[in-house]
């Protein structure tokens, strides 16, 4: 818990982390007319996961709830050009999503009526559609393709970075270089933030610290259900035509996502075990952690790249400029974390982002300030309730091997059926 110290602060709602979810949650509890709204952040904002983050807004989920989240997003950033007078380069490029295997068909089978349910469009294309809208894409083996043109792509720092100046616009504060240290209690109820800088008393408290909630969660004697786990993706070098404006490709079979760089391709390959990280032994900053094992990583991009010839033929082709890696928390079965704490008052976890935090942001933001006003959320975050595992030791080397799973089996939401996803 901390030692308390002095009183140098209060707010109705203290939101630590000034990341993507902490900063959509400032927004639009701002937007929602609520007052003494303050973000602390002990580093930059939107420094960690957010700036890694590979920025696909992608609606096919497995259950409707995400799909609003993702929708939530897409309006958000609307809202935030509109406010902020100023474009924030989401890139509409549409997505396609190509089945190749009879598993990954009845899959997509479930997200097209999460989609419709949702009232989100996607279109069926032929393999001949699909090479049209992508030119390096040889889908012929394909089983089913489908296209989203909602879908595209944005830069995650600079989402971030616009939540919290919209946050700021409409009342909220932010400080910087504040590390929250502890929590008090009064009974039951969480009553104010420890920091190096004096206590804050406050109203509610929003952990949305990111790969580092399991921490503060941990001052309450509760085990966050997630996992800090590597995500990585490789960025190649433009194309000489420096065409842009491709669609995101999603191929599951494949565990690899494609979209649009700087006239290049950035795609994401996931591995066949993802490695996950301590809780509690991480460093403040995320570029001092050590999330590259060079050789290894090399090896994967071969194996992994070599097997996406048939589908990619020009891959051979491609120079591999950049290699970019970050943590998101994984849960074990790809699923949000997000509401109150059993048997604590005026604490709420956001988090668990399952490396789909830009994507979800919006409704992050939007669930959260309902919890904090006492609104049912409109969204539904019953498959997102942080005490569906029971109580967990995120620590334990059992736990982290579930949440990387997670993370290997993932397909945008989708769990499968001998390990989470």
């Amino acid at each position: 818990m901390g030692s308390t110290g002095a009183v140098t602060d209060e707010a109705a709602v203290v939101i630590i982390g000034g990341g993507i979810i902490g900063s959509s949650a400032a927004y639009h509890l701002a937007k929602a007319g609520m007052g003494g709204v303050l973000v602390i952040e002990r580093s930059e904002l939107s420094g960690g996961a957010t700036a890694r983050a590979a920025g696909l807004l992608c609606h096919a989920r497995s259950d409707v709830g995400t799909i609003k989240m993702v929708s939530r997003t897409r309006a958000a950033i609307l809202e935030l050009e509109q406010l902020l007078d100023d474009r924030l380069d989401f890139h509409q490029v549409g997505s396609i999503r190509a089945v190749l295997g009879e598993t990954r068909e009845s899959e997509l089978a479930t997200m097209e009526a999460c989609l419709d349910a949702a009232g989100v469009a996607a279109e069926a294309i032929d393999p001949a559609a699909a090479r049209s809208l992508c030119p390096w894409l040889e889908l012929g083996g394909a089983r089913r393709i489908i296209h989203l043109a909602v879908d595209g792509y944005i830069d995650g720092a600079r989402l971030g970075t616009a939540y919290a100046a919209a946050a700021r616009r409409l009342g909220a504060r932010i400080r910087r270089e504040v590390a929250a240290t502890g929590l008090v209690t009064d009974g039951t109820r969480v009553s104010g933030v420890v920091t190096d800088q004096g206590t804050i008393r406050a109203g509610w408290i929003v952990d949305a610290a990111g790969v580092w909630g399991a921490e503060v969660a941990s001052w309450l004697g509760w085990g966050f259900a997630a996992a800090p786990t590597r995500s990585h993706y490789w960025i190649t070098a433009p194309e000489p035509d420096g065409a842009t404006g491709w669609p995101n490709v999603h191929l599951p079979d494949m565990r690899t996502y494609l979209r649009s760089e700087l006239g290049g391709v950035l795609i994401g390959m996931q591995e066949p075990q993802s490695r996950t990280y301590h809780p509690m032994q991480l460093t403040a900053d995320m570029n001092d952690m050590p999330l590259f094992e060079e050789e290894r990583d090399l090896e994967l991009l071969v194996e992994q790249a070599g097997a996406l010839r048939g589908i990619i033929p020009d891959i051979d082709r491609w120079g591999f400029a950049h290699h970019i890696a970050g943590l998101s928390n994984y849960t074990p079965d790809g699923k949000f974390v997000i509401g109150t704490v059993p048997g604590v008052d005026g604490f709420v976890l956001a988090g668990g982002c399952c490396g789909s935090g830009v994507a979800a942001s919006g409704g992050f933001g939007q669930v959260v300030a309902d919890l904090v006003r006492g609104v049912t959320p409109a969204i539904d975050i019953s498959a997102y309730r942080p005490d569906r595992f029971g109580r967990v030791d995120p620590t334990s080397d059992a736990f982290r091997q579930r949440c990387a799973a997670a993370r290997s089996g993932k397909s945008r939401g989708m769990v499968d059926s001998d390990s989470a996803s």
